[in-house]
């Protein structure tokens, strides 16, 4: 700060940058929030070309799993008409190429971050499709003979290794999905579970459905495919089974057919049919092939209707999110032009009245509260301001006068807590206090420390003979003579009932012996009237504890020595002495 500029210009000066600071803070915070709203954004725009390719890869697994059905009708089927064979084909392998062309499309979208490591992976799919594709044509151009029907199946199970290949783009994008949009993952999760049973209902009809239409029994090596087929769709129960729980109604309604159609009545007939040596039904092959497929349809269904739903959350949110964009847009203009019109109202209603008020706020903060608080001549909130100054003098006057006052009232509040009422001499907790501090003061040459403890010999038989108020008079005599008889720097206090103890320091053990004499010898010359006007006097007897500066003696210590003591002198007759032995 200048040393020439006036209180107005440096005040002003600071407020310009302060102002000046708040707004590039505010400006920072809200450039910051618009880039986490379009990070947002973008991320919930790649989550939903994520979720465009899952759905597709998994549309593609459920198609190229369907394209069995047409190639099973033939082989069980001779008489389908080759033209009603071949239309059938067509169609399931449109729907499957469709699905393809979509993922193919979506992985090569530019835009997409994650599909580049995915490309081979489709390009070597969509690669055994069509070499399955291939292969299946030119079984067709033959009748179904044993060898025939054995390379068909073998293109089938060539066809359908594409299917893992698709189910890893599937399972990487859902986690990118899931990663931007955590509230989709149940239904992610139980599309994923969904493809997966679709997958394994396709792999169990072609295992028994040859076998049926043939009548014959599985192979060793069928047996075993087919049980551990019935195996994984049990898992895939197991798995499905606490996701439906927190779905919506939509979605457990269609759980509920799949469970009817597939789980109930389609295993249980698969389970009858291939426990006959000689798998049978009463129904032509192509019409159990198309009561498999129709029972089947449910679970298509199913993971349809939750991609549906995951769909419409990832949108929805997509929508929250350009909402938020560009909300916060709005809001950094509002902000912006909020806080500066609120600087330019307050330079002119605040600062102004703070230059020439701060005098006053000077004076009166450093305890001048002589100054003069003008009364007249401002309006509005200056006559306001002026009237707080005001008050607040008012205010420190009178929280000097409290301060005063609380301080005197905490000396007479910590003497009332130190004292004891009757004698007036310090209590048990503030001798040792301040014997504490006694022991620890290093200052002063008395090597010797003693602590003489006395206690009025008969006292419960005074106040038996005389009456409790005259046992206080007894007690008030012994503190006025302890009182008079100590140096100004030793510590007495009433710590018991009828006990009293002194801490002193002494060059050596005969002074303390010699104070203790003192007291015992002015008790006898005392006496006490009692309420009933009758005189007498008091005896009491002496302990004290001896112990050098130089071993840090603690208060504790001495005390219960002084105790031991004391108690020697009433053994020993009462009205006497009792000192440990010289240190």
């Amino acid at each position: 700060m200048h040393r020439n500029a006036t209180p107005g210009d440096s005040i002003n000066r600071r407020f310009h940058y302060i102002v000046s600071v708040i707004y590039l803070v505010v400006l920072t915070l809200v450039l910051w929030l618009c880039l986490e709203q379009w990070r947002g954004y973008r991320d919930a725009r790649e989550a939903q070309r994520e979720f465009v390719i899952l759905q597709a890869a998994l549309r593609s697994m459920a198609n190229i799993s369907a394209e069995r059905r047409p190639t099973f009708v033939w082989l069980i089927e001779a008489s389908q008409a080759p033209g009603q064979r071949m239309q059938a084909l067509k169609e399931a392998r449109y729907a499957t190429d469709a699905d393809l062309s979509e993922l193919d499309a979506s992985l090569q979208n530019p835009r997409c971050k994650n599909c580049a490591p995915l490309l081979a992976t489709f390009a070597r799919a969509k690669s055994i499709v069509a070499e399955a594709r291939r292969d299946l044509d030119v079984s067709y151009q033959h009748a179904p003979t044993e060898l025939v029907v054995a390379e068909v199946l073998h293109a089938i199970d060539h066809l359908v290794s594409a299917i893992p290949l698709l189910s890893s783009i599937a399972d990487t994008n859902a986690m990118g999905v899931i990663r931007e949009n955590a509230d989709v993952q149940s239904y992610l999760l139980a599309a994923r579970l969904a493809a997966l049973l679709r997958e394994q209902t396709g792999r169990l009809g072609s295992d028994f459905v040859p076998a049926v239409a043939s009548h014959r029994a599985l192979t060793h090596d069928k047996a075993a495919d087919v049980a551990r087929t019935l195996g994984a769709i049990e898992q895939l129960r197991v798995l499905l089974v606490p996701s439906i729980r927190s779905l919506p109604p939509r979605l457990q309604a269609d759980y509920a057919q799949v469970d009817q159609d597939f789980f109930g009545k389609e295993l249980t007939d698969v389970n009858r049919i291939l426990s006959m040596p000689a798998p049978e039904v009463d129904t032509s092959p192509a019409e159990l092939a198309e009561k498999y497929a129709s029972r089947i349809a449910p679970i298509n269904r199913f993971r349809d209707d939750t991609l549906a739903l995951a769909s419409d959350t990832i949108r929805s949110n997509l929508h929250w999110h350009m909402a938020l964009l560009g909300g916060t847009a709005l809001l950094a203009g509002a902000l912006t032009g909020t806080l500066l019109l609120m600087s330019w109202r307050f330079r002119e209603k605040i600062v102004r009245p703070f230059v020439e008020a701060r005098r006053l706020i000077l004076a009166i903060a450093s305890g001048d509260l002589s100054v003069t608080i003008p009364q007249t001549g401002y309006g509005g909130e200056i006559k306001d301001l002026f009237g707080a100054l005001n008050l607040l003098k008012q205010h420190s006057a009178e929280r000097i006068r409290l301060e005063q006052e609380r301080k005197r009232l905490i000396g007479e509040l910590q003497t009332i807590a130190e004292t004891d009422p009757l004698t007036g001499l310090l209590n048990r907790r503030a001798f040792e206090s301040r014997a504490a501090m006694l022991l620890s003061d290093k200052r002063g040459n008395d090597p010797v420390v003693a602590l003489i403890m006395l206690d009025i010999d008969h006292f419960k038989r005074v106040n038996d003979t005389y009456g409790h108020e005259t046992g206080d008079r007894a007690l008030i005599k012994l503190a006025t003579v302890c009182r008079e008889t100590i140096r100004s720097g030793d510590v007495v206090a009433r710590i018991g009932g009828e006990e009293f103890a002194i801490l002193l320091r002494v060059p050596n053990h005969l002074q303390a012996y010699e104070l203790a004499q003192r007291l015992h010898g002015r008790l006898h010359e005392e006496t006490i009237v009692a309420v009933s006007s009758e005189v007498f006097g008091v005896t009491a007897s002496f302990g004290i504890a001896l112990a050098r500066r130089a071993d840090d003696p603690e208060t504790a210590e001495l005390l219960r020595r002084a105790d031991t003591l004391l108690y020697q002198a009433k053994a020993k007759g009462r009205d006497r002495i009792e000192m440990d032995a010289t240190v």
